[in-house]
Order: C-alpha cells, then structure tokens, then sequence
C-alpha cells in the first residue's frame, strides 16, 4: 500500500513540503483553510514566490481547501503558522486548528506529524 501523505497548510514552509513529498508519493493531498489561495495555487500560481512556476506544472499533488479530501491519509504534516502579537505571545489558534482538521481525517494507523518553522515563538515546543 502507498502512503497517502496530507501537508496542511500550503505558505512558505507547507508548499515546497507538499511538492517534494509529491515527488515521491503521487497521492500526496495539500491543503489549505485559504480558498484564494487554494485556487491560485491551482492555476499554478505561487503568491509567495517560494516554487517555481515550472515546479507546481510538473508536481502532483492534489491541493483542495476541502477538508473530506484528508480522509484516508496516512501521514498529515501540518505546516502552519504560529504569530506573535503585539506583546510577543504566540498565537496558536493555527496550530490548533490544525491539529482539529488532522484529527478529523485520522483514521487507526495514521501518523501525524507537526513542523516547527522558524516562526515558531520561543518556549512553544
């Protein structure tokens, strides 16, 4: 059986994420709560400039903003963002929210994973 492999949350760290797993895993699913988004990244279109134009043309996965389409994958990265507010605390609601979205999805056997990104507060981990 071939991995099933969901990246939630498609920015600056989530996009590459999903397109290089996509590489190797040709069910790979990318999501995102941002439709806009979502269907930018559909027609090829990368806001951030992290992905080459040529990568997401060649690249397969599958990028929804529907969250049913996370049914049936067996391993979930969530690469989603963790801001600060005006007082330097994180803002976790992202991660919460995430981690909601993925526990929906799971399924016995699943794995899920989260990655900490650079914007990551300090004493969140």
């Amino acid at each position: 059986m071939e991995e099933r492999i969901a990246v939630i949350g498609l920015g600056y760290v989530g996009l590459p994420v999903a397109l290089a797993f996509a590489g190797k895993f040709k069910n790979t699913i990318g999501f995102d709560v941002n439709k806009a988004r979502v269907e930018s990244l559909q027609r090829g279109i990368d806001a951030t400039r992290e992905v080459k134009p040529s990568a997401l043309s060649i690249s397969t996965p599958e990028i929804t903003a529907d969250p049913r389409a996370l049914k049936g994958c067996s391993f979930f990265v969530a690469a989603v963002p963790t801001p600060i507010d005006g007082k330097h605390r994180p803002d976790l609601g992202p991660v919460l929210r995430a981690s909601e979205t993925v526990g929906a999805a799971l399924s016995p056997g699943s794995v899920g994973l989260s990655v900490v990104t650079a914007s990551e507060s300090t004493r969140t981990t």
